[in-house]
């Protein structure tokens, strides 16, 4: 008997089905979009769900390591099982690497081979926040055990598209996170009023060094070749 016949072993709530809870890069894909369209890392191809019911008939094509069994994936949606660096790109105006970069071994080799086969490509990324770390605050990109790296600083985004060959054209950071956001995940089994105390102390010293700054959670960035 296999493990996943008995215990789960996927988190797949919340990004199978967008439902209500539409992700902040959805609406500049469909502002910065040139066409058709290569989503490479689509998962179950939710963003063709969401183009087509604003208005946008281009061709869609997938690309993913696995096929999600027993889920219906939309109509119309051209899907593609496989590596990405290991097979050549369908002919499209826009390829999208949503939330894939930090799962690759080699991100500039992507980026690069999706710079020369399109007009333009949107990324979206976790950001790196440092200065948040430096204080033991989480954030909850570091918990994702398939992550091959930490998130992204600001500094690295432009570094990374110049050696790829490309130029940013547009940036944008969204979904802001406040450095108290993880106290809620404090063990509950603690005695109520030490909780209390605990957070008291924790909002007190964090509102401190951060009160007047802004985090946010997510890079997302318009990038064409030089």
């Amino acid at each position: 008997m296999r493990i996943n016949d008995v215990v789960k072993t996927q988190f797949d709530f919340g990004w199978k089905k967008w439902g209500k809870n539409i992700p902040g890069y959805a609406e500049p894909t469909l502002k910065h979009q040139k066409g058709d369209i290569l989503d490479i890392g689509c998962a179950t191809c939710e963003l063709y769900v969401y183009l087509r019911k604003n208005g946008w008939n281009g061709n869609y094509y997938g690309i993913d390591i696995k096929r999600y069994p027993g889920y219906d994936y939309p109509d119309g949606a051209h899907l593609i099982i496989g590596d990405p660096m290991e097979m050549e790109f369908p002919p499209v105006d826009t390829i999208v690497l949503y939330n894939i970069l930090e799962h690759v071994d080699d991100p500039v080799g992507l980026l690069e081979k999706a710079l020369d086969s399109s007009k333009n490509v949107l990324i979206n990324i976790p950001k790196r926040n440092e200065e948040l770390w430096e204080y033991g605050v989480v954030e909850f990109h570091q918990l994702d055990k398939t992550h091959k790296n930490c998130g992204f600083s600001t500094e690295e985004v432009y570094t990374l598209c110049d050696i790829a060959g490309g130029r940013l054209v547009d940036y944008e950071e969204f979904i802001e996170i406040k450095p108290t956001f993880g106290l809620a995940s404090w063990n509950s089994n603690l005695p109520k009023y030490v909780m209390i105390l605990l957070n008291r102390i924790s909002f007190a010293i964090l509102n401190l060094f951060f009160s007047s700054r802004k985090f946010y959670s997510d890079i997302w960035c318009e990038v064409v070749k030089k």
